[in-house]
């Protein structure tokens, strides 16, 4: 395969195949294209979109990230909890609150994420087994905080009923809301806004900027990067910071949309944000990858889905045409990193 078409393929190939994919599904799927069924596809893509962009930084520089569905976990029960706190909502209303929820959930998403690429970047350690340790104690650190008991509505009797529902309702305005928008009666989700917001400014990062330039070098070669003067543990540590700071952000959506926080919350999300990250295009073997991508890749999924909802489909068989989508997009991943590397 020559160089040209192999390129051609990765820039365009997953882009034709979501377009071939919504073709299929407008014809052979009742209501599939109604503006209704579009937007919500879009808000239930919001959260893995989330995860698959900061998802796409770690595999871009040849790592992963197995942490990011327990991130959620464990940020969304801090979120839930703060947004719930009385003395909190007391001093700051419900507004104040939900603006510090948000910045613990993000707080705490980047923090394990600093924690990853410390572990990677200063100790050498394989971050296949850094964020499999991170995943299991994050898991076990929602279970303990809340005794794994969801924390949301609280009961009729709680002295701060309304008080802590205003909270909820405040964040729900973030993960839930929808804006007015001419022609769509129910309006655009508020999370998937948030999500294109973010696919845009991580595609700005990657693409213009100096750091965007030293996490595709690294990926592509670790050493000649080092030797070329990049500072490649300071990369690794802030792709790995931005990876858990995006499942921060998915884990404060999750809980404003549900007005609840679990402790088994985001269980496996981060093998669907890896699938649509590599779906999309991110190389795991480095050095390819993009926020858009990302984002291809994840309505790819979604899309497939929420057709196999509309013809009652058993989840089972979602599964498995999951599976097979992920398999076809590494096997491509392989086919034209061979197809270059003969071209060269």
């Amino acid at each position: 395969m020559s160089r040209s078409r192999s390129g051609w393929l990765e820039r365009y190939g997953v882009g034709l195949a979501l377009v071939a994919l919504v073709l299929v599904a407008s014809i052979g799927v009742p209501g599939f294209f109604s503006r209704g069924n579009l937007t919500t596809v879009l808000l239930h893509v919001s959260v893995n979109g989330i995860l698959a962009v900061g998802m796409t930084f770690v595999i871009v520089t040849a790592g992963i990230d197995l942490s990011v569905g327990s991130i959620v976990g464990l940020a969304g029960v801090l979120v839930a909890a703060t947004v719930t706190d009385a003395g909190l909502l007391s001093a700051l209303g419900p507004g104040g609150a939900t603006a510090v929820a948000v910045a613990v959930g993000v707080a705490v998403g980047a923090g394990v994420g600093l924690v990853n690429g410390a572990a990677v970047a200063y100790l050498g350690v394989n971050p296949f087994m850094v964020t499999l340790a991170t995943m299991t104690m994050a898991r076990g650190a929602a279970r303990l905080f809340t005794g794994g008991v969801p924390i949301g509505f609280p009961p009729q009797s709680d002295p701060h009923f309304d008080l802590k529902v205003a909270g909820l309702d405040a964040l729900h305005a973030l993960g839930g809301g929808r804006l007015p928008v001419p022609g769509l009666p129910r309006g655009f989700p508020v999370p998937a806004l948030v999500m294109l917001a973010l696919v845009a400014l991580g595609g700005f990062v990657l693409a213009r900027t100096r750091f965007g330039r030293h996490v595709y070098a690294v990926g592509g070669n670790e050493e000649a990067s080092r030797l070329a003067g990049v500072p490649v543990r300071r990369v690794k540590l802030g792709v790995y910071a931005i990876s858990g700071a995006c499942a921060g952000l998915a884990a404060v959506l999750m809980v404003g949309q549900l007005r609840s926080g679990g402790p088994d919350a985001g269980l496996l999300y981060e093998l669907n944000a890896i699938a649509a990250a590599v779906i999309g295009g991110a190389s795991l073997f480095g050095g390819l990858g993009t926020a858009w991508g990302a984002l291809v890749g994840a309505l790819l999924i979604g899309v497939l889905n929420n057709s196999l909802d509309l013809l009652g489909v058993q989840a089972f068989w979602q599964e498995i045409s999951k599976g097979g989508i992920i398999l076809a997009a590494v096997l491509f991943d392989v086919w034209t990193k061979r197809g270059s590397d003969a071209g060269g």
